[in-house]
């Protein structure tokens, strides 16, 4: 048998990424099988912003902020933390399959790709922030600094969202 060794910050991202898309899987699926069938309309307003939520904010901030805490290094926090949200983004694609319409910009996406969109900018503006706030870029301060990034950047494109629907 192999016995097959990673590097830390893949194994890191690895962790956030189970923990991330195990939560961001978790889009609320509805079922489209009554009378009447079809897409589910993603209610407007704070609602819609609110049952998105759960999933949006573990994309962007579990599995940013749980490689940049854990790391070593610099280098070892920013590739663990952008493979962590690459892997959730593509496990929340495959395990949230309902489809969804909003009804203020007509848009007819899969759930999971919704929330996948919302998380980008905020999983990016984390890991940014916490390299700006703390001088060596990775440790515990910089993984709070990463997860209070994330968290106010998608809870600013969540009541964004709760605005224009």
């Amino acid at each position: 048998m192999f016995d097959v060794r990673l590097a830390a910050w893949l194994r890191r991202s690895i962790e956030a990424a189970i923990m991330g898309a195990g939560r961001g899987g978790g889009v609320p699926r509805w079922r489209t099988d009554f009378a009447g069938g079809g897409d589910y309309a993603l209610p407007g307003g704070p609602t819609g912003s609110l049952l998105l939520a759960p999933p949006v904010l573990a994309l962007a901030v579990l599995t940013c902020a749980y490689p940049v805490a854990m790391a070593a290094t610099r280098s070892d926090a920013l590739f663990g933390a952008a493979a962590a949200f690459l892997l959730a983004a593509d496990a929340t694609t495959i395990l949230a399959g309902s489809r969804l319409t909003l009804a203020t910009p007509a848009v007819n996406l899969p759930a999971g790709l919704l929330a996948v969109l919302l998380a980008i900018v905020p999983a990016a503006l984390g890991p940014l922030a916490g390299q700006a706030a703390v001088p060596v870029g990775f440790g515990r301060r910089a993984g709070a600094w990463t997860a209070a990034g994330s968290a106010v950047a998608a809870i600013a494109i969540l009541a964004f969202l709760a605005v224009i629907s």
